[in-house]
């Protein structure tokens, strides 16, 4: 999926972003600590303060940020079955390379095995970015089935396809067998070769 390009406007702001979000990624949001941000930046702690009052407005910040970066990149999918076909087939691809091939934990997944610890705000945002993701296939469903499903249908196949991604992200964590992966999801792969249940 590619990393973002730098903010030029706001390089001070951007750089402490993407500090924060390296560091939950890599110890978690409980070690989230604006000392260590300001020295990897290369300010004084009272900078990323001033930019971030508190440890919840960082946390809600990256997670915005992840999300609107990602809703860039998941384009509108096409209006005919086969070019939705393919944006669904990029989609999971793009997931198996960021979280499988490079055995990366996600962003919204290390935050969610610390929701307890999160604000309201980081809370709302990582609900919105599954949403999102969701409203996305199911859009998909719906047009790959050529508007034979009811939209309640599209959101059911929807979450099972989000399901089936993260629990086959699970397996091959757990297991070492990426072959598990497509095992998984391989049904979604021509969706319109199938019936889809209603």
């Amino acid at each position: 999926m590619g990393r973002r390009p730098k903010d030029t406007a706001r390089p001070t702001k951007s750089a402490i972003l993407d500090s924060a979000e390296r560091a939950i990624v890599q110890a978690g949001y409980k070690s989230l600590n604006f000392r260590d941000i300001a020295a990897e930046v290369g300010i004084k702690s009272s900078s990323v303060h001033y930019h971030f009052p508190t440890k919840g407005d960082l946390g809600a910040a990256v997670m915005c940020r992840y999300r609107l970066d990602f809703r860039e990149r998941l384009s509108h999918p096409p209006d005919d079955p086969a070019g939705a076909q393919d944006a669904l087939n990029q989609f999971l691809d793009g997931f198996k390379a960021e979280v499988v091939d490079h055995d990366n934990m996600s962003l919204c997944v290390v935050l969610l095995a610390e929701r307890n610890l999160l604000d309201e705000a980081t809370r709302d945002e990582l609900a919105a970015f599954y949403r999102m993701k969701l409203d996305w296939l199911s859009e998909v469903v719906a047009i790959v089935s050529r508007g034979g499903l009811a939209k309640d249908a599209c959101d059911r196949e929807a979450c099972c396809i989000l399901s089936a991604l993260h629990g086959a992200s699970v397996l091959v964590k757990a297991t070492g067998d990426s072959a598990l992966f497509e095992n998984a999801v391989h049904q979604y792969r021509d969706l319109a070769s199938r019936p889809v249940p209603a």
